[in-house]
């Protein structure tokens, strides 16, 4: 734990170094706070480490790095299984915090509409880069069949108080509707690289939780 915080403080620091913000110290303290909360099995610092990583893969791909950035940070700060408005709440966080530290009024707009896309990720944001975000934080997806079911069994441990039907249930119409979309991915280079793969892990959790086809 303490080293993945000391990774993402650092990152953070270099961030805020890169735009000419300030440091920031309790915004990154709060952030740290919420996703290391002991309820989030998936949901949290590991999976802002992942989100990170793989847009450092992305290298120049992404144009507007200060509106992704601040995306990833703020995406899940709000992260409660029996509510439905994560994304809106966690919207609400970056766009009460980000000011503050230095973000102009038309980048808080655009941060805050990205994270309200996290609700519905195959509908897609206003552009490439809402896109490519969109794309890395569904990409778990299209992970290797281990790390896919590492993942499965965290959201399902994310899920701990629902009785095992109405998690399967609702588990099972996630899966189906997003087998059922035209494509996984919303760029051609995640679609082309992860899409297969992600119908498949879809399928066979689809399976094992009952889904019939």
């Amino acid at each position: 734990m303490h080293d993945m915080e000391a990774q993402l403080e650092a990152r953070w620091h270099q961030q805020m170094n890169r735009l000419g913000w300030r440091a920031g110290e309790a915004e990154i303290a709060g952030i740290l706070a919420a996703y290391g909360e002991p309820h989030r099995a998936y949901h949290g610092l590991s999976h802002l480490i992942y989100i990170f990583d793989a847009l450092d893969g992305l290298g120049d791909l992404v144009t507007d790095p200060p509106r992704v950035w601040m995306a990833a940070w703020y995406h899940d700060i709000v992260y409660d299984t029996q509510r439905d408005d994560n994304e809106a709440r966690s919207a609400d966080r970056a766009s009460a915090e980000l000011p503050a530290l230095g973000a102009a009024p038309d980048l808080v707009i655009r941060v805050r509409a990205l994270i309200n896309a996290t609700a519905h990720h195959q509908d897609g944001g206003q552009d490439e880069d809402d896109n490519l975000f969109l794309d890395v934080d569904f990409s778990i997806l299209g992970a290797p069949e281990d790390v896919y079911d590492r993942y499965a069994e965290g959201v399902r441990k994310e899920y701990s108080w629902a009785p095992d039907l109405l998690y399967r249930n609702g588990r099972r119409a996630f899966l189906k509707s997003a087998q059922a979309a035209e494509r996984t991915f919303l760029t051609d280079r995640f679609e082309a690289e992860l899409g297969a793969r992600a119908r498949a892990n879809m399928r066979r959790e689809y399976l094992a939780l009952g889904g019939k086809l």
